[in-house]
C-alpha cells in the first residue's frame, strides 16, 4: 500500500503521500491526454479493455519521460485476495509498485470502468458501483490498503454530471455516506473525488480516488 510516512521514489527527491498520489493522478491524466494525441480511434465507441491498454501505454510513456525509474506499472496483473492463496484470483485493471517500498504486493490499484451520466437505463453508474467499487469494499482487491483509486471513461457529459449520476445511485441504494465528493486538491489533474467506504468483512476503512477522463 502506498505508505503514509516519507519515503523516496527518483531520488535524491523526497515525495510524502499527497505527492506520490499527485504522481498517479499526473500518470493517469497525462497518459491519456498521450494516448488520445496519438491513437485516433480511441473513441467513447471502443471497448472498455481498449481504453485500458491505451491508458496503460501512455501512463507508462508518461513514467517514461519523468524517468521514474523506480516506478513499475503492471496491466491486467494476477492479485489475491487473501494472501494465503497459493494462485492469485482477482485480476485488477492496473497496479502500481514503487522499488523502495519492500514489499512484492501492489503498492496501488487502478481499476477503470465506463461511465456515461446521460444513459437512459442508468446501467454503467451501478456497474461502476458493483464491478468497480465493491471490488475494493469487499477485499476482493487492495486488502489491507487504505486507499487506492478508480478511473471513469467519460463517453458522455463531465466530471460533475459522473459523480452527480454515481451518487444518486449511491443514494438509491442506502449508501449515501459513500458518495463521491470533489476534490479540489488535485483539481490540476482534471476532474478528481474521492469516497470513504468501510468494508464489509472487518469494518476497516478505504478511501477511494476517483479520475474521471474524457474524449473531448
Amino acid at each position: 500500500m502506498i505508505p503514509s510516512g516519507t519515503s523516496a521514489i527518483g531520488k535524491p527527491s523526497l515525495l510524502n503521500r499527497t505527492d506520490l498520489i499527485s504522481i498517479i493522478l499526473r500518470l493517469q491524466h497525462d497518459g491519456w491526454a498521450f494516448a488520445r494525441a496519438n491513437d485516433p480511434s480511441l473513441k467513447k465507441s471502443r471497448s472498455e479493455p481498449y481504453m485500458n491498454g491505451r491508458l496503460f501505454l501512455g501512463m507508462t510513456h508518461v513514467r517514461d519521460t519523468l524517468k521514474l525509474t523506480n516506478m513499475y506499472l503492471v496491466e491486467i496483473p494476477g492479485a489475491r485476495s487473501s494472501p494465503n492463496l497459493a494462485v492469485p484470483d482477482r485480476e485488477p485493471d492496473i497496479i502500481m509498485l514503487f522499488m523502495e517500498f519492500g514489499t512484492n504486493e501492489p503498492h496501488a490499484i487502478i481499476e477503470c470502468k465506463r461511465v456515461d451520466p446521460l444513459q437512459s437505463s442508468r446501467a454503467l453508474r451501478g456497474e461502476y458501483i458493483r464491478s468497480g467499487v465493491d471490488r475494493f469494499t469487499s477485499g476482493s482487491y487492495g486488502a489491507g490498503h487504505d486507499l487506492d483509486f478508480m478511473v471513469g471513461y467519460l463517453l458522455r457529459g463531465n466530471g460533475a454530471d459522473a459523480v452527480a449520476d454515481i451518487n444518486s445511485h449511491l443514494e438509491n441504494v442506502g449508501r449515501k455516506l459513500c458518495c463521491l465528493k470533489r476534490s479540489k486538491k488535485f483539481s490540476r489533474y482534471g476532474y478528481v473525488a474521492d469516497s470513504t467506504h468501510k468494508r464489509k468483512i472487518d469494518g476497516s476503512s478505504i478511501k477511494l480516488i476517483h479520475s474521471f477522463l474524457g474524449f473531448e
